[in-house]
């Protein structure tokens, strides 16, 4: 189920909208002019039907018929070159949807949690702050293994069936549609698979837990918390989106959208944050120096983000499926 964004986010950038209405503008006036073009082509015909008319002004009828197949070959050619351009084209104000690097956008709500005295540790269990978690394999599970996607919870063979179970109940998708629930979920997996820090494992139920005990924290989505204590600071346009189960609790694994230029501004936002050695930065930072370590060669997880080495140097990294990357 899809829900609105906070009250205090416009449904569009205005920058984004105007690009919309230019666009639209013109496809207006050539459907327009083409139209007008077919009319008179029409009256073209009936005219030359009548013999006297076609000797008279057969050269008109000529030229007239070749402009307009010259126009009509244009407008199709522009017509083919657009729906190609559309599906390619993006620039700063383009929307997109950042897949898994929502999962830094969550990562980023609990850091201000904890900054803001919310979540006292991040070696407190789930349960502490979130009665909905308390029947669920989470009661137990610390924040940091959460975050780190080393819970133990999720069955670590790829089980796929179970995987696609997950997300679709989670999002209301297929059979589910109408019936969006992260609790309920979570709630398939009925117990712990292993020792919770033992072994990381990239599985969404990890983040949907992290998403609910926000909720159950705050009375807030985690989409809120995120747009009042980071969002709101690097955008301009204050344009975003992220998709709620029923409840109003946040898809936190991905379905985060924003602008092109806004997702480079969260990425300019971390780095500051870790530069300028604040309470969120040192967050970042914490994240990164205690990654745990995965079955990718070289490549550890932190916080809901990933970290490579770039230059020797520990990078924090939001990724997303679709080959969206941002190292910071």
């Amino acid at each position: 189920m899809i829900r609105r964004p906070p009250r205090s986010t416009p449904l569009y950038s205005s920058a984004a909208s105007d690009v919309y209405k230019r666009q639209m503008k013109v496809h207006k006036f050539i459907d327009q002019f083409i139209l007008v073009l077919i009319v008179l082509n029409v009256i073209a015909m009936v005219l030359e039907s009548h013999q006297s008319l076609r000797i008279r002004h057969q050269t008109f009828f000529n030229t007239f018929e070749l402009v307009s197949i010259s126009i009509f070959s244009v407008e199709y050619v522009y017509r083919i070159l657009h729906n190609f351009n559309k599906k390619r084209n993006i620039d700063s104000n383009t929307i997109l949807h950042g897949m898994s690097m929502a999962k830094t956008a969550l990562s980023t709500a609990i850091g201000s949690l904890v900054c803001n005295g919310k979540i006292e540790s991040l070696d407190d269990e789930l349960g502490k702050y979130s009665p909905s978690l308390k029947q669920t394999p989470y009661s137990k599970i610390t924040i940091r293994n959460t975050l780190q996607m080393n819970s133990g919870v999720a069955p670590i063979q790829n089980d796929y069936k179970l995987r696609r179970k997950m997300n679709q109940m989670a999002m209301g998708m297929r059979k589910y549609e109408g019936k969006a629930s992260m609790l309920k979920a979570i709630s398939i997996l009925k117990g712990n698979d292993r020792e919770q820090g033992s072994k990381h494992f990239y599985f969404s139920s990890d983040p949907f837990a992290l998403s609910i005990m926000i909720s159950d924290l705050t009375n807030k989505q985690a989409s809120q918390i995120f747009y009042e204590n980071a969002f709101k600071k690097f955008s301009k346009n204050k344009f975003m989106h992220w998709v709620s189960d029923k409840k109003g609790i946040t898809v936190a694994q991905a379905r985060l959208t924003m602008s092109a230029l806004d997702w480079s501004n969260f990425g300019q936002f971390i780095h500051d944050e870790i530069i300028n050695d604040t309470c969120l930065g040192k967050f970042y930072k914490e994240g990164i120096e205690n990654a745990v370590e995965t079955k990718r060669d070289g490549v550890r997880y932190g916080y809901q983000f990933w970290v490579y080495e770039v230059n020797g140097v520990p990078t924090l990294t939001m990724t997303g499926h679709g080959l969206s990357l941002i190292h910071i």
